[in-house]
């Protein structure tokens, strides 16, 4: 039985919602008369929103998010107006008053000046006023344990909204190291000295040129074109990799303004817009890409005066801001911090890893999307009609920081490494790296500044037609190697080094779902004809295949049978068991797998010879049968036959014994998640096992895999584009709730499990008849209304004129979106 609910209410304006004055004349407003909106939730509690108009789609999408997160982005809304520390204090190592003076500076500096297009506007002046008229209808008093009367549960401002979408994606991910850059107040404490030292104090992950700090971040994506699909025009499969908490995951929503747009899919947990769906006619995703989208550079500062540094022999004074917060102390009463940022022509300073001595200090510069995808970038995808749409809007704004992979209806699949990409030529790539801070270029010459370039969406940029892109009608697919074999049948080549490095070793996971849909296509896997339907792609891409089982497990056995019993630290370590357990092993890491953890351990322990920075290919202290050959990177490197493979195997061996984890163990029951204590067997496997649908899993002693503490699968969305709109199968793995009492707290989670995913309707008329909820939101301004309207409205004669009037405008806005 569907349950319908009715909400009525007036609303005087107010800055939280998009309702202009009847005196306005600005026709970016599209509705200024309120919002209606409805709301529907099929299975697994997917809300669809339908509305007439921008505003009102913003209006149900935010009331939506509230009812299943309002906790959360209550929250989420303190960080991005920089108020954390004042409703919870500095926090642990000061991390709520750092935050704060992040997001104060971002604000203070003009970031968050932003115009957006006017359907972006409305949108979020109507998530704003959705997410508040939630908090009326519901009260303080019957919100979710969590955050019940809590103080710092509060309307928010559109304002807010706005910062959410206008913060700088890779920026913000280095919120931290910017913080720490403090300038040293005894220069001769941390006089600087030229020997080996020096480099291995700047020798961190982060400076690493190609990876960056994202080294476990990631996504599949796999689009098959018209000449391998199978009823239908063309198909994408999505499944970008979050980690689990709260602080990072996906939220689901359906968008429909009947006549004029129609975006099912999801998007970060705080956004009021779609962003991995389709339109209808084209589906799209992205991926983590390898390309350099910010530099380090080493600043050669004035001795004896940290804030200056020397470009071309001449000083400069950097640029400082002081921002203020205010900060809880332990008496509950208010405090004001103050904090200094420094910039220079190469970006911000940074600290932490990275120490500001005398004499030497390092910035950061981030290519960012700024406001070009809020003033028209975003949009462009909405509108988008094929792949070569979406391919041109994003050379237009250059504002998606990802991988694209995309399909349309006429069959063409697309791969795009766009987006901004730091303006570094292979010249300065060869004459610029700093000598003494690996990793970071050197900011004293300024030929080593990033190269503008005339087609560029912005100053530092590297121009579209230097960065790849490939459209097919066969498939693409990339899971974060580069963008070299976005098609191994059509390598791509000869693009700045920056953009990535072609010919190197692709990653387990690469190679495994390059294999897996190489041998669909050419009917090998043995599962019929060749090519994919829209079942058999996500069945295919969800088969948990373990790569690195199927490519060494055979030699790891053969040689265990020979020599079964190894040394570890003088104690003699019986293999046998474990040889008999992987010879029998399906080569799979589904939960009735049977072991998969034993060939994971091994991994783990040849991983830990490569220190502090394992790579993301196969383990690199064996020696291959086959070593790599970029002729074949699929295929290879392959083979083992290597002794110390074995002493590997009986560290991996004995590590599980100390444990108490049995080697026979079936490893839906060593590998779970826990939801309001209810333990949930899981699939899936790590990067570096080769298993396609990754799964960050942790090592937690007797109890096994219990901890998600790396990215891993979250909204996984099929989608074959036919004549008659999109079919959709999809599932969000940790559920769109983050509410406990929520029935939509686990129910996905425990479908994931099952693989049983859920068909999402499309079209309208499927969504009602589906619909096991449905409510109806109603919000009318009182401007034309009110006792004094005659004041506000002068150039109307009476109200029925300002209502036509309003109602003209919202219909030539929408008129103008379509066209």
């Amino acid at each position: 039985m569907i349950s319908k609910f009715r909400l009525l209410q007036f609303a005087a304006i107010s800055s939280t919602a998009l309702l202009a004055a009847c005196n306005s004349s600005d026709d970016s407003f599209v509705n200024s008369l309120g919002y209606e909106a409805e709301v529907y939730r099929t299975e697994g509690g997917f809300p669809h929103i339908q509305a007439n108009d921008f505003g009102s789609l913003g209006f149900g999408t935010g009331y939506a998010a509230a009812q299943d997160n309002v906790c959360f982005l209550a929250e989420d809304f303190l960080k991005y107006n920089a108020e954390r520390a004042e409703y919870f204090g500095a926090g642990d190592y000061d991390a709520n008053l750092n935050s704060d003076f992040f997001y104060q500076y971002l604000a203070d500096t003009g970031v968050y000046d932003v115009e957006p297009s006017p359907e972006l506007e409305a949108i979020f002046s109507g998530y704003a006023a959705g997410f508040n008229r939630y908090l009326n209808d519901t009260g303080s008093e019957n919100l979710p344990e969590k955050c019940q009367n809590a103080d710092w549960v509060k309307p928010v401002e559109v304002e807010t909204i706005r910062r959410i979408h206008a913060t700088p994606y890779f920026l913000s991910n280095f919120a931290s190291m910017i913080t720490a850059a403090i300038p040293p107040e005894n220069v001769t404490k941390n006089k600087i000295k030229s020997d080996i030292s020096t480099q291995i104090v700047y020798h961190t992950p982060a400076m690493d040129p190609m990876v960056g700090n994202l080294t476990d971040k990631g996504s599949n994506g796999v689009a098959i074109g018209k000449d391998e699909t199978i009823g239908a025009n063309a198909l994408l499969f999505a499944n970008p990799h979050l980690t689990w908490d709260e602080a990072s995951r996906f939220y689901t929503m359906h968008q429909v303004i009947p006549g004029v747009m129609n975006l099912l899919g999801a998007n970060a947990i705080n956004r009021a817009n779609v962003g991995f769906g389709t339109n209808g006619d084209v589906a799209w995703t992205n991926t983590v890409s390898r390309s350099q989208r910010f530099s380090f550079f080493h600043l050669t500062l004035m001795p004896g005066n940290p804030t200056q540094y020397i470009v071309d022999g001449e000083s400069k004074d950097m640029v400082q801001t002081t921002v203020k917060v205010l900060v809880k102390n332990d008496d509950d009463e208010l405090d004001e911090k103050s904090h200094t940022f420094f910039s220079t022509d190469f970006g911000l300073m940074v600290g932490g890893s990275f120490p500001w001595m005398d004499g030497l200090g390092v910035s950061l510069r981030v290519a960012g999307e700024d406001e070009r995808g809020m003033t028209g970038g975003t949009i462009s995808s909405f509108k988008a009609k094929t792949v070569i749409d979406l391919k041109q809007g994003q050379d237009k704004y250059q504002h998606n920081p990802v991988n694209l992979i995309a399909a349309d209806n006429d069959g063409n699949v697309l791969f795009q490494e766009g987006g901004p990409v730091a303006g570094i030529t292979d010249e300065q790539m060869r004459i610029c790296w700093s000598q003494l801070v690996p990793g970071a270029l050197d900011a004293s010459r300024s030929e080593c500044q990033w190269t503008s370039f005339p087609t560029a969406a912005a100053d530092g940029l590297l121009a579209p037609e230097q960065q790849p892109s490939l459209i097919r009608t066969d498939y693409v697919a990339n899971s974060n190697d580069t963008y070299w074999l976005a098609n191994p049948r059509s390598p791509m080549l000869n693009f700045p080094l920056i953009v990535g490095v072609p010919f190197m070793e692709q990653t387990p996971r690469t190679r495994s779902g390059l294999t897996m849909i190489e041998q669909r296509l050419d009917g090998s896997d043995g599962k019929g004809s060749p090519g994919f339907t829209r079942d058999s792609l996500l069945e295919t891409m969800m088969s948990n295949q373990h790569y690195l089982g199927q490519v060494l497990r055979d030699d790891l056995v053969t040689m265990c049978e020979t020599t079964p019993t190894v040394p570890v630290d003088s104690v003699q370590i019986d293999l046998s068991e474990a040889c008999t357990v992987l010879k029998d092993w399906d080569l799979t890491a589904e939960v009735d797998s049977v072991g998969s953890h034993i060939m994971r351990e091994w991994v783990n322990i040849a991983k830990l010879a490569e220190g502090n920075r394992p790579t993301r290919q196969m383990p690199t202290k064996y020696t291959y049968k086959t070593p790599f050959d970029p002729a074949d990177p699929i295929n290879t490197p392959s083979g083992l036959d290597d002794p110390e493979a074995l002493i590997d195997l009986a560290k991996a061996v004995q590590t599980l014994n100390n444990a108490g984890i049995v080697l026979d163990a079936r490893l839906g029951d060593i590998q779970s998640v826990e939801k309001n204590g209810i333990r949930i067997p899981m699939h899936g496997g790590q990067e570096y096992e080769g298993v396609f649908n990754k799964m960050g899993f942790g090592y937690s002693s007797a109890e096994g895999y219990q901890t998600l503490n790396g990215s891993s699968a979250s909204w996984v969305m099929t989608t074959a584009l036919t004549d008659n709109g999109p079919e959709v199968k999809a599932l969000l793995t940790y559920s769109i709730s983050t509410n406990r009492d929520s029935p939509h707290y686990s129910d996905q989670t425990e479908r994931f499990s099952n693989k049983d995913f859920v068909e999402i309707p499309y079209h309208m008329d499927d969504v009602k008849a589906q619909a096991i909820e449905s409510t109806t939101l109603i919000q009318r301004a009182v401007s034309c209304f009110n006792d004094g309207w005659q004041e506000n409205i002068a150039d109307f004669s009476n109200v029925t004129d300002c209502l036509a009037h309003y109602s003209r405008l919202a219909a030539d806005r929408l008129t103008n979106f379509i066209n």
